[in-house]
C-alpha cells in the first residue's frame, strides 16, 4: 500500500487483539473465524493519517486493501467524491486483487487511523482462505452496481460509443485512423483511461520528439509508443480537454491514444529523458548540449574555491568547466587527465569506448587544470606526493550530476580520473534495465522475498550498483512499510526513506563492522555495496539466511561462479546453498540507437562466428540489427548502454547438489537442465531480436 501526501502518516500501536475484535466486525472478514483473523493481524499495517492526505494516489503500482479503523475516507476522481468510505469500510479491493494501478484516488476526509493490507499479503489471504474471498467479491460486487459511471458529452457527429463488451476498443486500442473511428475510439478513452508506468513503454527519442518538448512541459504529457500512425500518449490529467485539443492540433495526421500516468511517474521521466524546452529542434546541434555557463557548482564545493589560494587563471577555469560540460552532454562515465610529452591528454569514456578530446589544449595548461579540479573537489592543491579522493557536485537544469575525482602521482605529475555520476541514470526502474521477460519476472519475485540473497555480478563498471538501486526501490515502492539499511562505498546516490552508511576506513569502520551493526536495527533488507573479504561474505550470506533480503554485488564472470566465489571466500556450501536466492551477471554492451538502425544479412564470417557461439543457425541468412548513425546518436549509430545478463535462479534440488558439495561444472549442467540458468546467449539472441544490440556486440559479451 502506497501512502502518500504532503503531511506524513504515523505508524501508531494498536494492540494486535484490538484489530483482530475490529476487523472480526468489518464486512471484508465475515465469515473468518477468529483464529485465522489473529494470524493475519500480525500482518496489519495501523496507520494515523491526518486529514487531507492522499492515502492511495491513483496510478501507483500494486497497492494494497485499507481498512477505515477510525475517521473517514473519500474516494476521489479529480474534484469529484465518488464514494465516501466510514469506519470498518475498506478501499483499494480492486488493485489489490488485478496487481493493477487503481483509476482513483482515495484522501482522508478528516484525522483517521487506516489499517493496510500489502498486495503480497491480500494474495495470500485470496488464495487460501474462501471467506476473505467471498468478502472482496461482495465488496466488488456492490461497487460494479452502485459506483458512477462517467459520462462525457458527444461532439456533434461523433460514432456511437463502443459497446461495454469491446474490451479492445473500450480499453484504448484504436482501429485505423479515420475520422469517424477516431472519434468513437476518443469517447470509449473517455470513459476509460488505463493507468500506465513510463517505464513499461521505455520511449526512445524518435517517440519523444514526435510531440514539441514546449508542448511536453506545459501539458503534463509524455510520448509513450508510436505503432503505424497511432501515438500513445501518457496525460497527468487525461480528462483535460484543452491539453487533448491541443495535442491533436499539433499531431493533426496522427491518431493519439491517451493513457493516465502518475505525476511522479512524470517527472522522473521528463529528468530522465533530459527533455529541454527551451533547446532548439533535435539536429540543429548536438543532443543534449550542455553549455559551461549552466553548470551550478554545489555551495559546499563553491565555498571551498572561495576559501583556497586560486593558483589558476580564468582560462584554466573556463577549460575545467568546458571539460565537465563535455563530459555531461556526451553521458560519459569517466573522465582522465593525464599528461604526455606533449602537453595534456584528455579523455573520455563514453559507451564503454574511451576517446581522446578533439580541443587543442595548451601544453602549459596540464598543472593548472589538475590544480583546478583539486579545488572543486576540495583537496590538497600543494600534495602532489600521495594519491587523493575527492567529490563535487553539479548541477544543469534539473538535472544532477555527482563526481568523484580520484588523483595519482605519476613520473610526468599528476593523474586525475572523475567519474561521473547522473542521478536520472542511477534510479532507474528494474523494467529499464532488464528486457528479458524472464529474467525481469524473476527479479520482481526475489526482491518481494522476506528473505535470501540476490546477488548481482560483473565485472567494474557493468552496472551492478544502478542494478541494486533499482531493486531496493523497486521493494520500497511496492512495500513501504520496509525498513532498508545499506552499507556502501561510496554512497553514490541519496535513496529518499533508505538508511544508507558510509564506509570509513580511517576510523576502521568496514563493511563487516557495519554490518554487524545493522543486525540489531530491525532490519527488513539489507544493501551491501560490494563483498570484498572474508567477514562481509560470511554475514552476509547469514544475515540472508536469518530473516532478511540481502542485495549484493561481487566480482565473478558467470552465474555459477559467484558459488565459487563465495567458497574463495570461506563460506561453506551449506551456508551457500541456504541463502541464495537470485544471481544475476552483467556484461554491458552498446545499444543500437533506435533513430537510424537498420537490418541487414551480415557476411558470412559473421554469420559463421555467430553460428558458432549459438547466436544464429547455421548456414541461414537472416537480417540482423546494424549501426548506422545520425544526428541524434552523433554519428556513432548507437545510444546509451543495455545489460546482457545471465541469471541462475535456484530450487531445493539445486540447492541439496550445493550443499552437498557437487563440482562447480556439474552445478552449471544441472541448473541449464532444470531450466534454472538463463544464459548469456539466450540474453543476446533476446536483444538482436528486439534490435537493441548489433551481432558484433552480441559476440563480444560472450567472449
Amino acid at each position: 500500500m502506497s501512502v502518500e501526501g504532503e503531511t506524513r502518516p504515523r505508524r501508531v500501536d494498536v494492540p494486535a487483539p484490538v484489530i483482530v475484535e475490529f476487523l472480526a466486525t468489518t464486512p471484508l472478514f465475515t465469515g473468518c473465524d477468529r483464529a485465522t483473523i489473529a494470524r493475519i493481524a500480525p500482518h496489519v499495517f495501523p496507520v494515523e493519517v491526518r486529514a487531507g492526505t492522499v492515502v492511495v494516489r491513483a496510478g501507483t503500482p500494486n497497492p494494497g486493501i485499507g481498512v477505515v479503523y477510525s475517521g473517514r475516507a473519500e474516494v476521489r476522481d479529480g474534484d469529484a467524491t465518488i464514494e465516501e468510505i466510514a469506519a470498518g469500510g475498506t478501499f483499494g479491493e480492486t488493485g489489490a486483487v488485478l496487481g493493477t494501478s487503481p483509476p482513483y484516488e482515495v484522501t482522508a476526509a478528516e484525522d483517521s487511523v487506516m489499517l493496510l493490507l500489502s498486495h503480497e499479503i491480500v494474495t495470500q489471504l485470496a488464495t487460501k482462505i474462501a471467506a476473505f474471498s467471498f468478502g472482496v467479491a461482495r465488496r466488488l460486487a456492490a461497487k460494479s452496481i452502485t459506483a458512477p459511471i462517467p459520462v462525457r458529452p458527444k461532439s456533434p457527429g461523433t460514432a456511437p460509443p463502443a459497446p461495454a463488451d469491446d474490451v479492445r476498443t473500450a480499453r484504448g486500442t484504436a482501429p485505423p485512423p479515420g475520422d469517424a473511428t477516431r472519434d468513437a475510439r476518443d469517447a470509449a478513452d473517455s470513459r476509460d483511461i488505463r493507468f500506465v508506468r513510463i517505464s513499461a513503454y521505455d520511449p526512445t527519442p524518435q517517440v519523444v520528439s514526435a510531440v514539441p518538448a514546449r508542448l511536453i512541459q506545459q501539458h503534463r504529457l509524455m510520448p509513450l509508443a508510436l505503432r503505424d500512425q497511432t501515438l500513445t500518449v501518457g496525460m497527468v490529467d487525461p480528462f483535460n480537454t484543452a491539453s487533448r485539443m491541443e495535442l491533436q492540433r499539433v499531431l493533426s495526421t496522427s491518431s493519439v491514444t491517451v493513457v493516465a500516468v502518475g505525476l511522479d511517474d512524470f517527472n522522473e521521466a521528463y529528468v530522465r529523458l533530459r527533455i529541454d524546452p527551451v533547446r532548439p529542434g533535435r539536429g540543429t546541434r548536438p543532443p543534449d548540449a550542455v553549455s559551461p555557463d549552466q553548470l551550478v557548482f554545489d555551495q559546499a564545493d563553491q565555498e571551498r574555491d572561495v576559501k583556497q589560494p586560486n593558483p589558476v587563471g580564468d582560462e584554466i577555469v573556463a577549460l575545467a568547466s568546458r571539460v565537465i560540460a563535455h563530459a555531461i552532454e556526451r553521458g560519459a562515465s569517466d573522465v582522465h587527465v593525464d599528461h604526455s610529452a606533449q602537453g595534456p591528454r584528455i579523455r573520455f569514456r563514453v559507451q564503454g569506448q574511451l576517446y581522446t578530446w578533439d580541443q587543442a589544449i595548451p601544453a602549459s595548461a596540464g598543472k593548472s587544470l589538475v590544480a583546478r579540479l583539486k579545488v572543486l573537489a576540495g583537496l590538497d592543491v600543494t600534495e602532489r606526493r600521495l594519491p587523493q579522493d575527492g567529490r563535487l557536485g553539479v548541477r544543469v537544469g534539473r538535472r544532477e550530476v555527482d563526481i568523484r575525482i580520484s588523483t595519482i602521482p605519476t613520473s610526468r605529475g599528476e593523474k586525475v580520473a572523475l567519474r561521473v555520476f547522473e542521478a536520472a541514470t542511477m534510479l532507474r526502474p528494474l523494467e529499464a534495465i532488464f528486457h528479458d521477460p524472464a529474467i525481469l519476472e524473476a527479479a520482481h519475485v526475489a526482491i518481494q522475498r522476506p528473505y535470501g540473497a540476490i546477488v548481482v555480478a560483473g565485472p567494474t563498471g557493468s552496472g551492478k550498483t544502478t542494478s541494486l538501486y533499482a531493486a531496493v526501490g523497486e521493494r520500497t515502492r511496492t512495500r513501504p512499510d520496509t525498513n532498508v539499511l545499506t552499507v556502501e562505498d561510496p554512497i553514490e546516490y541519496r535513496l529518499a526513506g533508505v538508511t544508507q552508511i558510509q564506509v570509513n576506513h580511517a576510523v576502521d569502520l568496514s563493511f563487516a563492522k557495519v554490518l554487524r551493526a545493522m543486525l540489531r536495527q530491525d532490519p527488513d533488507v539489507i544493501m551491501v555495496g560490494e563483498v570484498r573479504d572474508d567477514d562481509t561474505a560470511q554475514l552476509a550470506l547469514e544475515a540472508a539466511m536469518t530473516g532478511h533480503l540481502m542485495l549484493t554485488s561481487l566480482h565473478a564472470n558467470n552465474a555459477v561462479g559467484v558459488i565459487q566465489r563465495f567458497e574463495h571466500l570461506s563460506c561453506a556450501r551449506p551456508l551457500i546453498g541456504q541463502s541464495l536466492a537470485l544471481v544475476l551477471v552483467q556484461r554491458l554492451a552498446r545499444r543500437l540507437c533506435p533513430r537510424c538502425s537498420t537490418t541487414e544479412v551480415p557476411p558470412p564470417i559473421v554469420l559463421a562466428n555467430l553460428a558458432a557461439h549459438g547466436l544464429a543457425d547455421a548456414g541461414r541468412k537472416i537480417a540482423l540489427p546494424r549501426a548506422v548513425g545520425c544526428a541524434e546518436c552523433n554519428q556513432t549509430g548507437y545510444a546509451g548502454r543495455v545489460a546482457v545478463v545471465e541469471m541462475l535462479a535456484l530450487d531445493d534440488a539445486l540447492r541439496a547438489q550445493i550443499m552437498a558439495g557437487a563440482p562447480i561444472t556439474e552445478l552449471e549442467r544441472l541448473a541449464a537442465e532444470a531450466r534454472l540458468l538463463y544464459s548469456f546467449r539466450q540474453s543476446a539472441q533476446q536483444l538482436m531480436g528486439r534490435q537493441m544490440i548489433t551481432p558484433a556486440e552480441a559476440l563480444l559479451t560472450l567472449a
